[in-house]
């Protein structure tokens, strides 16, 4: 066990939660071989305490820990009456889906645990340091004067705090206090200000009650709320599990974010119009998939004559309204045919001629240019006719010609209606296939319908029956897209399916295409649904079994289903061996896939988002378009890719000496000698540029339309890069452009300097704007300049940690030496909150700490951060539903 610091907790304070004093013990010193003690932490990356303090869990602001998010904004028929009956039956029976869902629907949004008693068992059987003793004296003298009473600033009352007991009721809303105090950003410039002293007994006292956790023991893994696929899951999932290149979920309502992220299971629910989709979707992809050829209704396209690609020799025929083309002379008129799948065709032309002398109009069929067969047209302008004719046609770009080839004129006819011969072309249509050519269906059919009915096999063997056949292609199908394998019950309804579609006449193709739409509209696929087998009970903790691990690996690092790989180690049983796992991780971080880390992770943890909507003033900023746009993303998101496929620091998201520009981008930065539109890797050794700060879509989407903004770059570094979000500011305090009047010729260092005279916003201002100010040699599109308005820049500034800068780079080093342990918890966490599909909880703490120990132990690479993450507990873990351990 944990050695815990000696203290005495009042007898009232233990009561209110079951505890007597009797239930307070010493521990003896843990075992060499346990785990370190936790160290508390503050955003700005302090270290308090020696090894024997207990911690506090992760700050996590209470902005980003509520679940709540932010919105940023069917088929085939038959004239079959008995298919019909089954169509409508299969999606009435498909539309109780939506009642399975809401039974497997989280209960309550806000977590696992309740805000009021989560983690006070652990620290009270501890014990606990005094409020009274510790916190309150510091309240009295410093705070109680602007934050008590109903109208308390900012909503912060510490009147209602009397001792340890109640201010546990409230853990989040200490943590933000907690940051605050020790960031020195209250009390206010112009309020007294407590001594070094002061403040550190108030963070030690905080750090080992409000933030106890013990780790050594009954480590809490936490609970995820049943997920729903998100829009890019989806289309990556329906992509890898059928082989067909649609994209449906880009038509579907944007995924609500939570946490920062669009894969928190919390904030991703079911609206009636996306279960619409859903149907769609599944028909659509159903159809795609599986090739079922029904005689009765065969696909047909068609084109107008005036749709035909002309030579010279034809021109419209009649009026306006009349679709039809003539060809006045030798000449031809194409149909460009994108084939889909080789098979048996039907062509078929209407046309007619316009006669003259003793032959009729011949009309030759060419197929790339190959004669098929000539047709002596006979019909007249006003009785056209349909010439057909079967062809065999072969997949890809097809060009079928229909040729004149006989003009004639007679300009001494005597009927002056039979002196020119000419060709007239109404329309035309290819109806098929009817028949697909052997070894010629696609992949996803051919995956997908593996077998088929029989009455006998090859070389004598046994046929198949249609529920055999069913069985067979259904049990990998529903095994991948369940990720895990089917119980026979399950697999049983999918292949009744079948049997009903060909019991009413239908194809067995057909069938299993209404097979596959009810498993992509189940539960089991549109939610990565994990086993409990005492759901309500918390302290039912247990390991995931290795389809869930699988699945885990797969979503957190490629944002899609196992692969054959993933899937075969789930079969066989043995993720639970970290060699292998982490040879997973390996192979699955150097696979192009990984891409998905950085545009849904990244994108989403750097805002890069946002740079798809920003609109810097064309006036201002002529030079900024939409292709300097996607160039800005594009460095970023390769610069990401190259530090997770290459396996480098993490820390070079700081201070890289490197990036990779386009010529269009390097002319933008003033880098010489690139040349073209393909990204490269340059070098910035000697620049003034360095990491992902000085990269010009971060420098976009914190810049104001018509100029720079110091305020929303340094509260950017504040958030993203430290994790430690300045408070809101005061109410009724204007914008600098609501003081122009007060600006006239001065800088926009010296308008801030002014705009910080209030005392209320200095104290939140003098890190913000120093770390802006840092970055104000770039412009509001991330061009490097020495001047803005005539007036030189100044990016010097003091942190109130006392360390001094001048100049990104400068700053930026500044943050990689004595701000790294911030920076790295701060990606830990957001990473593991990305992985694991839900907020942080003070628990959490134990994992993030030991990830972040061995993350610098070996040298902030990559690969370390997503194996530490992936062999942690609750990565590997969950539990039941309920108060926390």
């Amino acid at each position: 066990m944990l050695r815990i610091p000696v203290a005495s907790a009042p007898e009232e304070e233990l009561e209110e939660f079951g505890f007597s004093s009797d239930d307070l013990e010493d521990y003896e010193e843990a075992p060499a071989a346990a785990p370190p003690p936790l160290k508390g932490k503050g955003k700005a990356g302090r270290s308090t305490g020696d090894s024997s303090k207990p911690s506090r869990s992760a700050p996590l602001p209470a902005s980003r820990r509520k679940g709540s998010g932010n919105r940023t904004s069917r088929g085939k028929s038959s004239s079959s009456q008995p298919v019909v009956g089954i169509i409508v039956g299969g999606v009435a029976f498909l539309g109780l889906l939506g009642g399975i869902v809401a039974f497997l629907w989280p209960r309550s949004p806000s977590g696992d645990a309740s805000p009021s008693t989560a983690g006070v068992a652990q620290a009270a059987e501890h014990r606990l340091p005094s409020y009274a003793e510790n916190a309150a004296p510091f309240m009295q003298k410093y705070c109680i004067d602007c934050h008590q009473g109903p109208d308390a600033e900012a909503g912060i009352a510490f009147d209602k705090y009397s001792d340890t007991a109640s201010i546990l009721k409230d853990r989040k809303q200490w943590e933000r206090i907690m940051q605050i105090v020790e960031g020195q950003i209250m009390p206010p410039d112009d309020s007294p200000q407590p001594t070094e002293e002061e403040r550190a007994k108030l963070v030690s006292f905080l750090d080992s009650t409000v933030y106890y956790v013990d780790c050594a023991t009954n480590p809490d893994p936490g609970r995820v709320t049943v997920r729903r696929l998100n829009r890019t899951e989806y289309n990556n999932t329906v992509r890898d599990l059928l082989g067909v290149d649609l994209r449906p979920a880009d038509s579907f309502p944007s995924d609500d974010v939570g946490y920062g992220f669009d894969n928190i299971g919390d904030v991703l629910s079911l609206p009636p119009l996306l279960m619409e989709k859903y149907l769609d979707a599944a028909d659509k992809l159903a159809q795609a998939a599986i090739v079922s050829i029904d005689p009765n209704d065969l696909p047909v396209k068609k084109w107008k004559g005036r749709e035909l690609q002309r030579s010279k020799v034809a021109h419209n025929h009649g009026g306006e309204d009349d679709p039809s083309i003539i060809l006045v002379s030798t000449g031809d008129a194409t149909i460009p045919v994108d084939v889909a799948l080789s098979g048996e065709y039907v062509l078929k032309v209407v046309a007619a001629e316009t006669p003259a002398g003793t032959d009729r109009a011949k009309m030759a069929v060419r197929l790339d240019g190959q004669e098929l067969k000539v047709f002596e047209v006979s019909a007249t302008d006003r009785k056209p006719e349909t010439y057909s004719l079967p062809v065999t046609l072969l997949q890809g770009k097809r060009n079928i010609s229909l040729a004149f080839l006989n003009d004639f004129y007679d300009e001494k006819a005597k009927d002056p209606k039979r002196r020119d011969r000419n060709l007239v072309i109404l329309s035309a249509s290819l109806t098929g296939p009817s028949k697909v050519l052997p070894n010629s269906y696609p992949a996803s059919h051919t995956r997908l319908v593996k077998a088929v009915p029989s009455a006998s096999g090859e070389n004598g063997a046994p046929g198949k029956t249609i529920s055999e056949a069913a069985r067979e292609n259904l049990t990998p199908f529903v095994t991948r897209a369940f990720r895990r394998p089917p119980q026979d019950e399950e697999l049983s309804k999918f292949v009744g399916l079948v049997e009903q579609a060909t019991a009413a006449g239908e194809t067995f193709e057909f069938g299993m295409q209404v097979a596959v739409q009810a498993v992509l509209v189940s539960p089991h696929f549109l939610f990565r649904i994990e086993s409990d087998k005492e759901p309500e009970n918390p302290k039912s903790a247990h390991i995931i079994n290795s389809y869930e691990l699988a699945s885990r690996l797969s979503y957190f690092l490629w944002s899609t289903m196992p692969d054959d790989e993933l899937f075969e180690h789930a079969r066989v049983g043995d993720l639970g061996n970290e060699l292998i796992l982490d040879a997973q991780v390996r192979r699955m971080l150097q696979d192009p896939r990984s891409s998905a880390l950085v545009e849904n992770f990244a994108e989403q943890w750097l805002q890069l988002r946002i740079l798809d909507e920003v609109t810097p003033d064309p006036k201002a900023f002529p030079q900024f378009n939409d292709d300097l746009r996607r160039d800005m993303k594009e460095e970023t998101r390769q610069f990401i890719r190259a530090i997770v496929q290459e396996d480098r620091s993490v820390l070079d998201l700081l201070v890289g000496d490197y990036t990779f520009v386009n010529e269009r981008l390097a002319a933008h930065y003033g880098l010489p000698d690139v040349k073209g539109n393909e990204f490269r890797q340059v070098s910035l050794a000697g620049t003034n540029r360095a990491g992902v700060l000085t990269q010009a879509s971060v420098l976009t989407i914190t810049s104001n339309p018509t100029r720079t903004s110091p305020v929303k770059r340094g509260k950017w570094i504040m958030e993203t890069i430290l994790d430690s979000p300045p408070p809101a500011p005061p109410p009724n305090v204007p914008e600098l452009e609501d003081k122009k009047e007060q600006s006239a010729g001065l800088s926009l260092r010296q308008q801030m300097e002014q705009h910080r005279s209030n005392p209320a916003c200095a104290s939140c201002h003098k890190t913000m704007d120093t770390l802006g100010f840092g970055l104000e040699n770039f412009d509001a599109i991330g061009r490097y300049r020495k001047d803005d308005g005539g007036k030189p820049v100044d990016t010097s500034g003091t942190l109130p940690s006392g360390d001094s800068f001048s100049g990104p780079v400068e700053m930026v080093n500044i943050l990689k030496t004595k701000k790294q342990k911030a920076f790295t918890e701060c990606l830990t966490e957001k990473l593991l909150t990305y992985a694991l599909g839900r907020g942080l909880e003070y628990y959490d703490r134990c994992s993030v700490n030991r990830i972040n120990s061995e993350l610098s132990a070996q040298n902030f690479r990559f690969s370390v951060l997503v194996k530490e993450i992936v062999k942690s507990e609750p990565f590997r873990l969950r539990r039941g539903e309920g108060s926390t351990l």
